[in-house]
């Protein structure tokens, strides 16, 4: 005697066979949302300058890797490694744009120009604003070991920072900014990778305009070299 099932439980069948399928096929790749976090101290509006306009040049990958858009590696207790993407922005405009959202955050007045600056002098324009903002990615990478039952998060982050004298076409102060950090945790997830990047990334980022002294000294060394 034939059984025929209705379609609601063929359905569910078939729903429970790609499941099986799929939850046993081999993970070759992760992809995580990495951004800038905004700091819960920050004193939005107090690093206003007046008429002083920052530009922002659009950053360059620095980092020595086949494949610039792969920011770490999860390894797995066998040795097998598999890569750690961004899902939707590239490492070196989520990098850009946090300086952005720092700068403003921190209440300073931002240039909508956003241009491409190979950070030498003689290739400053006069219409990028008054300071002048590039640099660098050197370092950007998570790297989780699933390796027993606790799993091991690394981070690290480095970060070249050039600023000039847009009116006076020169650098004025170039520094790195760079933070780690580790967390064990007895989870995995793609989502747990997203935070620890965030988190490292932000914090290096806060070294550049969040800390209330790099860029105003930056303004009164261009205000006593103008007068």
């Amino acid at each position: 005697m034939k059984r025929f099932f209705s379609p609601a439980v063929a359905a569910g069948m078939a729903l429970l066979v790609l499941t099986l399928f799929f939850s046993c096929a081999p993970i070759n790749l992760y992809t995580v949302n990495m951004g800038y976090l905004p700091s819960e101290t920050s004193a939005s509006g107090t690093g206003s300058a007046g008429t002083t306009r920052i530009t922002v040049a659009g950053f360059t990958d620095a980092r020595k890797v086949e494949d610039t858009m792969v920011i770490g590696t999860v390894v797995f207790s066998d040795g097998k490694t598999v890569p750690v993407l961004p899902k939707q922005v590239r490492p070196v405009d989520t990098v850009t744009d946090g300086i952005r959202k720092c700068l403003s955050a921190e209440g300073y007045s931002l240039s909508p120009e956003n241009p491409a600056w190979n950070l030498q002098s003689d290739s400053i324009e006069k219409r990028w604003g008054t300071v002048l903002i590039g640099g660098s990615i050197d370092r950007l990478e998570v790297v989780c070991n699933k390796d027993g039952i606790k799993k091991t998060y690394r981070t690290d982050v480095k970060l070249t920072i050039v600023f000039a004298d847009v009116r006076g076409a020169r650098i004025v102060r170039t520094m790195e900014a760079a933070a780690t950090s580790s967390l064990v945790h007895v989870s995995f997830s793609e989502e747990i990778l997203g935070e620890q990047i965030s988190k490292t990334l932000s914090k290096a980022i806060r070294q550049v305009c969040g800390d209330g002294k790099t860029i105003p000294q930056i303004l009164e060394q261009m205000a006593k070299k103008q007068g």
